[in-house]
């Protein structure tokens, strides 16, 4: 095999595995909440076993993250919205919903230790269940949501802001 060909394949490799997480066959992403829509009903539950229902949406300006942290994408996200949580966490008017999906809990505590993640987050570990409410592939996915339970923004695959821009979207919602 020639070198030209070697790395032809090598940096095909690395961009599949930089890129972000699809689940289906079919490339096709599919959303089905987008801006302007309202959040679909569901409940998840922390580690402890405390559970997160959309009708606490009402009445906050909310940060919802799905992510998995065998996620390229997700890493490079995690610690934009560590920061957004570190400068939101005190406002009571804020609340931030991650979401990891289809892992274990113990998964995802590891990864917080080992990453100084301080952010709560949730789990959707059947299946993704909560998950296909939104989309049928891709993540991460980032919205904010309004007081009304309403998507005003977000971001699937990338994040293209800083954490000091997107707490200005969020603040923005009062």
């Amino acid at each position: 095999m020639s070198l030209t060909k070697i790395f032809s394949f090598i940096a095909i490799l690395s961009l599949l595995f930089y890129s972000c997480i699809k689940d289906d066959d079919n490339d096709t992403m599919i959303n089905y909440v987008n801006v302007g829509n309202q959040i679909p009903s569901f409940a998840v539950e922390d580690t402890t076993g405390n559970t997160f229902s959309s009708n606490q949406f009402l009445d906050k300006q909310s940060l919802l993250v799905f992510f998995g942290t065998y996620c390229p994408d997700c890493k490079q996200v995690l610690p934009v919205i560590e920061e957004v949580w570190k400068e939101m966490k005190n406002d009571s008017k804020f609340q931030l919903i991650a979401i990891s999906r289809e892992e274990t809990a113990e998964a995802v505590s590891e990864y917080w230790k080992e990453n100084q993640l301080t952010m709560p987050f949730y789990l959707d570990p059947t299946h993704g269940s909560v998950f296909a409410l939104f989309a049928n592939n891709t993540i991460p996915r980032i919205y904010i949501i309004n007081q009304n339970k309403e998507v005003v923004w977000m971001a699937v695959e990338s994040l293209d802001i800083s954490a000091k821009e997107l707490i200005q979207i969020i603040k923005e919602l009062k």
